[in-house]
This record gives C-alpha cells, sequence and structure tokens, in this order.
C-alpha cells in the first residue's frame, strides 16, 4: 500500500490542474523514485509527464510498486478544497484513493480507483534543434497577444533572437527577445528553426506554470515541442506537444 504526506499543496494542485484540462483519467505509477504519470490526451496532440518526488512529501511510504488510475479533474477539484495551511495526507487503500486535510480540523474524501484497460504510454524519442529558457510569464505572455489574432501560435529561434508572434487576416502580432535581454535565461539553436503550434493546447498547458517560473522550450522546424518547467527536489513536469503543419 501507499501513504505519503504533504504540506506544498501547489505540487500536485497547480500542476495537475493544467494536466486535468488535457487528460480526464491519468495512471500514476508508485515507487521508491516517486509518483509518476506518462499520458497522452485524447486527440494524441498533446503529452503529460509528470513525476512527483520523495523529497516533496513530508512522508512518503510505499510497500511494493503499484499503479493507481484515477479520475483527475475529480483529484483536482478535491484538492482545491484544501486551505492554505492544510496539510494533505494521500492513503492507496484498496480500490480507493483516501485523501485527507489536516489543520484546524480535519476533513477525509475518496475516489475510486479506475481500471484501464490501455497500458502507460512511453517516452518519445525526440532530438531538438533550438532550446530556450526564459521566464513562464514572458510566454504566456506571446500566446496571450497571439490568441488576439489567431489560433496557433509562431515559435522562431535564431543565433540572436527568440521570437513568439501569430498571424490572422488582417492583424499580427510580435513578440521577440533579444539574446541580451534579461527575460531570456538563455538560447541555444542549430540555425534558425520556425514552427507553428495549437494556442488552445498552449494556454492549457501554461496554466500549469506560475508566471515567475523558468521554463525550458525545446523545438524544431515542424516539429513537437517540448516544455519542462522543473522545481528542484520537488516535482518534474514537462508537455509534449505536437505541431500544426500547413498542408497547402
Amino acid at each position: 500500500m501507499f501513504k505519503a504526506l504533504i504540506q506544498d499543496i501547489s505540487v500536485l494542485k497547480d500542476s495537475l490542474d493544467a494536466i486535468s484540462l488535457l487528460i480526464n483519467e491519468g495512471t500514476f505509477k508508485v515507487s521508491k523514485n516517486g509518483l509518476d504519470l506518462i499520458a497522452m490526451d485524447p486527440a494524441s496532440v498533446a503529452m503529460v509527464i509528470f513525476k512527483i518526488l520523495p523529497s516533496a512529501f513530508l512522508e512518503y511510504n510505499f510497500e511494493e510498486e503499484s499503479e493507481m488510475t484515477i479520475n483527475l479533474p475529480n483529484f483536482v477539484s478535491i484538492l482545491k478544497r484544501a486551505r492554505a495551511n492544510d496539510k494533505i495526507k494521500l492513503e492507496l487503500s484498496e480500490s480507493k484513493l483516501k485523501i485527507s486535510m489536516v489543520g484546524d480540523f480535519k476533513r477525509n474524501f475518496s475516489i475510486p480507483l479506475i481500471d484501464t484497460p490501455h497500458g502507460s504510454h512511453n517516452m518519445p524519442s525526440l532530438s531538438f534543434k533550438s532550446k530556450v529558457e526564459l521566464f513562464a510569464n514572458v510566454l504566456k505572455d506571446g500566446v496571450k497577444d497571439a490568441s488576439m489574432v489567431s489560433d496557433c501560435v509562431v515559435l522562431e529561434a535564431n543565433a540572436n533572437s527568440f521570437v513568439i508572434k501569430s498571424f490572422g487576416d488582417i492583424s499580427e502580432t510580435q513578440l521577440e527577445l533579444a539574446k541580451d535581454s534579461p527575460s531570456l535565461v538563455s538560447l541555444e539553436t542549430d540555425g534558425e528553426q520556425k514552427s507553428k503550434y495549437s494556442i488552445d493546447y498552449m494556454e492549457k498547458i501554461l496554466k500549469g506554470v506560475k508566471p515567475t517560473d523558468k521554463i525550458v522550450v525545446n523545438f524544431s522546424t515542424d516539429y513537437p515541442l517540448r516544455l519542462d518547467c522543473n522545481k528542484i527536489d520537488k516535482y518534474q513536469l514537462s508537455f509534449i506537444l505536437a505541431p500544426r503543419v500547413d498542408t497547402d
């Protein structure tokens, strides 16, 4: 069985809130290395890779490796009921995940485990030509600007800058970060790279990161994007998003 106690509820709530916008049911692998989730959205456009490290918990105990499949929106709705000072206790018992909130008083919830006929997904092997590290608020602003004129956003990288832009029938937007910009932590690229992605998916993905977070964006021309946001000793969160490729 599995038992864990966590104080920093944002480790669970913020990340899973974004993940639940893409995926309804998720299978967590429970092991000595923490909780691992790899899942694909129903349209096979986005993949989520989420790992909560044992060090993120005040207590972390398990007897043997196991899996638990749960309804993520249901789980998130329960986590949102937690108060700021609550500690959250998770316990896997028979066919349920028990959730306890302990603060000035104690509240108990439980959600059923789901029988899932499909196996877990494997990490794809990807090789990127551009790697950009920047503050999340900049990417959020660029995507928000792009949403005003189109349903997709274009990312470009060259030796001197990283650009977020979009084109509509009569309007266009562009956010450009020069290589020496304080908001651009690092920029590495093999030549000029350019790719287009769904704004709807990007907005859902970016809901899982805070504006002050540093994020790493990997992409290549007409190639999937990988966005990584990691918290030392707490969690590793990645999203992989398929490109929007023009066919005309």
